[in-house]
């Protein structure tokens, strides 16, 4: 009986060993120093596994519960708290098999700062390798100064897209662009100084504005000849749609604001429902000949916006805003 009690207290206090071990407070660990791919494989399964995929099922059977009850009940508080709780169980798991997988990788990666690669990992023996050495250096300075302007540059236009149009319309497209840029940050931490009243930094300063200057007004004219070899549409208002709506058809009595539609984040365009029901056979024709009818399945919206670039190009050319080649 004593032997078989002290092999059940050593397999207590093994398994309890193994919960130790296998949270992630015990440990020191960098995530950069394993490559990503080893989480992602160790994320795959955990989504697989079958007792983690019932604790999501779980959780969202709260979350649907508490969707179906008054804001105002007794009962949210509660459920609110339960689903919080399994919030932190899950994200738990995560962590910690991301840890785990960490401190038991044996693939990990080795970051030495670029001086040290250049003076050690080179052959410098070998013929004209230190004038490649030299061309390296030149354009890892060029990498450093244009991806510092480049983030500058993503960052302003997407402050200038959300002022334009007022948050409503999501732009992604740079998303990935930042990413990248913070990957490379390691690099700039080696190449930059942090140091902002040292004087290599007011270096980096004085010539990082001058190199934004010389850009900024070669794109400026870049931008004007550009322009000028590809003439685009300007802005319009609603009176001036309404105009060239009179203009393209010839008549002066139907059309009026009540044919200019909004977008939801205040520009108008042309309200192609409305406009095709008004016309005449005539008129029909003519509009099908500049925009072919969708086929079924695509964008009414997208229609009608070119219908509103057709009439609004004829408008532009006879009032001589635009001249097309």
């Amino acid at each position: 009986m004593g032997t078989k009690n002290k092999k059940q207290q050593q397999q207590a206090l093994a398994k309890r060993e193994q919960q130790i071990r296998n949270q992630p407070t015990i440990y020191t660990f960098n995530f950069k120093d394993v490559p990503s791919e080893k989480y992602a494989s160790a994320l795959e399964r955990l989504f697989s596994n079958p007792d983690f995929a019932e604790a999501v099922r779980n959780r969202n059977e709260l979350v649907r519960a508490a969707s179906r009850i008054p804001h105002n009940s007794p009962q949210m508080a509660s459920l609110i708290r339960a689903i919080q709780e399994k919030d932190k169980k899950l994200a738990m798991n995560m962590y910690s098999l991301l840890v785990q997988v960490n401190v038991r990788s044996d693939e990990s990666y080795d970051f030495l700062n670029f001086g040290q690669l250049l003076r050690y990992y080179v052959d410098y023996s070998k013929p004209g390798m230190q004038d490649t050495v030299d061309k390296l250096a030149i354009n890892l300075d060029k990498v450093t100064f244009l991806t510092d302007a480049l983030e500058s540059i993503v960052v302003d236009v997407k402050s200038y897209m959300t002022t334009i149009f007022d948050g409503r319309v999501e732009f992604n497209q740079f998303d990935g662009v930042m990413q990248v840029l913070k990957q490379m940050q390691g690099f700039f931490n080696f190449a930059r100084t942090k140091d902002i009243d040292s004087k290599d930094n007011d270096l980096y300063c004085e010539y990082a504005d001058s190199i934004n200057a010389y850009v900024d007004k070669r794109m400026k004219t870049y931008s004007a000849k550009h322009r000028k070899l590809h003439p685009q549409l300007p802005g319009f208002t609603q009176d001036q749609m309404v105009e060239a709506i009179k203009l393209f058809f010839g008549e002066d009595k139907k059309f009026n604001e009540s044919f200019i539609a909004r977008t939801e984040s205040g520009g108008c365009y042309i309200d192609g429902m409305k406009l095709i029901s008004n016309l005449s056979e005539e008129q029909t024709a003519k509009l099908d000949k500049l925009v072919p009818r969708p086929k079924e399945g695509n964008s009414m919206q997208k229609y009608f916006l070119y219908i509103t670039d057709a009439i609004m190009l004829y408008y532009a050319q006879e009032k001589g805003f635009l001249k097309v080649k």
